[in-house]
């Protein structure tokens, strides 16, 4: 379905949404709620960037993701996913703090359509970025992100949900 659409999806930043964000709705009640009531304050006071895909000819919100900036410890990334060489304590990253597609679009490839799209803006950054950290809110986004290649975090305990992807050589 993501094939037939893709000369319509268009992905931009939240404060260039012009369709009313009530219309967005997706099966994880908090993802739907943070869109609907705190996205744009979090974007104002620029604890994130939030980026909206849109299907231009249904005039629909097919999903978002939001980014914010990350410091990860060198000592949380398992050690046989380091390359050698790496002389600071911690390493700069990225955060995907919340990814939602909205329940008309699922199951269809948009997330990862928008991993796609995080991963690219990243590259193409002004600002370094070693990897992608993701946080997994149930076991289906656990198993989605594992099948995009992302590995978890085994070393911590009390973020056992949480995973990288590796965005230059330097990790694994």
């Amino acid at each position: 379905m993501i094939n037939e659409n893709l000369p319509y999806l268009r992905v931009l930043p939240l404060e260039d949404l012009n369709i009313e964000k009530s219309s967005f709705s997706c099966s994880v009640e908090s993802l739907e709620n943070y869109f609907h009531r705190y996205v744009s304050q979090d974007v104002k006071k620029g604890l994130a960037k939030c980026f909206v895909l849109i299907n231009e000819q249904q005039s629909k919100i097919v999903g978002y993701y939001t980014l914010s900036a990350l410091s990860i410890p060198i000592t949380d990334i398992p050690q046989e996913r380091i390359s050698k060489g790496i002389p600071y304590p911690n390493i700069p990253a990225v955060l995907v703090g919340r990814l939602a597609i909205d329940t008309n679009f699922q199951n269809q490839g948009y997330g990862k359509f928008l991993i796609a799209d995080a991963i690219h803006k990243i590259k193409n950054a002004t600002v370094a970025a070693v990897i992608l950290v993701v946080e997994a809110k149930n076991d289906d986004a656990f198993s989605f992100y594992e099948r995009l290649g992302f590995v978890e975090f085994k070393e911590l305990e009390e973020t056992h949900r949480k995973l990288f992807y590796p965005l230059t050589k330097l990790i694994k």
